[in-house]
């Protein structure tokens, strides 16, 4: 990439090249001839774009001082729609006989704002969230409404955490436990026993599919996390063998990492 144009002028397009906007900002953001960072998105069905410098002004005219964290909620909009109706298009295209149901994991952004948000945008495409702790859990209870959409439980599980999901599949919510090591399957099977309630399950599964990078070392059957095959037969019998084999209804592994 050229930084400096040939011919010594900077212009917005010199500008648009030497960051790469263009590469990066899948439309949300562009450079000005006045050489301004323009944020841009659609409000109502039409197209709009305002100069971050702008925003920037706006905010001190409110006694907001940098540096400042700056959300755009248009652009979480948008990406969440492109996401799902991406998929909607491929299982048209390819007459597929089921369904895409995103999931939003919490870790990745906390915030009430964000995740009421995500929630609110999501909801026509029957977005879900997952959890990986009680906390977590617990937001997503109380965040998430659409009871067609749906709450995954992964990472460490203990009593409380199964009682508090399987709570939430009592009443009507579609909540997963997706089990990582075998000896989270005793104790599912027991509270659910306990509790009378039929669980959502669904094991994480280790590929032997190796990567290249930083996380070679940790994938393929080195990974730490997931089942190997024979542990996912030993799960497979331990549900059998408590009349739960039904319950298993999702298989789970990291895409992106791995494949």
């Amino acid at each position: 990439m050229q930084r400096i144009p040939q011919d010594g002028i900077w212009t917005s397009a010199s500008a648009s090249e030497a960051y790469g906007i263009d590469d990066w900002s899948m439309g949300h953001f562009n450079v000005s001839t006045d050489g301004e960072v323009l944020v841009q998105s659609e409000v109502e069905g039409q197209k709009a774009s305002v100069s971050l410098l702008d925003i920037i002004n706006g905010m001190r005219d409110r006694d907001l001082h940098m540096p400042a964290l700056l959300r755009i909620e248009n652009i979480l909009d948008h990406s969440i729609s492109a996401l799902n109706n991406a998929f909607r298009k491929a299982i048209d295209e390819a007459a597929y006989q089921a369904s895409y149901k995103g999931i939003f994991p919490i870790k990745v952004n906390q915030q009430a704002q964000v995740i009421e948000e995500v929630v609110q945008f999501g909801e026509r495409f029957d977005h879900g969230l997952e959890a990986g702790s009680k906390p977590e859990l617990i937001i997503a209870l109380a965040t998430l409404k659409n009871e067609n959409s749906y709450i995954v439980c992964n990472g460490y599980k203990d009593e409380e955490f199964i009682d508090l999901g399987l709570r939430a599949t009592q009443m009507g919510r579609k909540c997963f436990f997706v089990i990582e090591t075998p000896n989270e399957v005793p104790m599912i099977i027991q509270r659910a026993k306990e509790l009378d309630v039929q669980p959502l399950l669904g094991t994480r599964v280790k590929l032997s599919t190796r990567v290249e990078g930083h996380w070679q070392n940790d994938s393929g059957d080195r990974s730490i996390f997931g089942l190997t095959s024979l542990q996912l037969i030993d799960v497979i019998d331990q549900l059998r063998a408590a009349d739960m084999l039904h319950c298993l209804q999702m298989l789970h592994f990291h895409l992106g990492s791995q494949i």
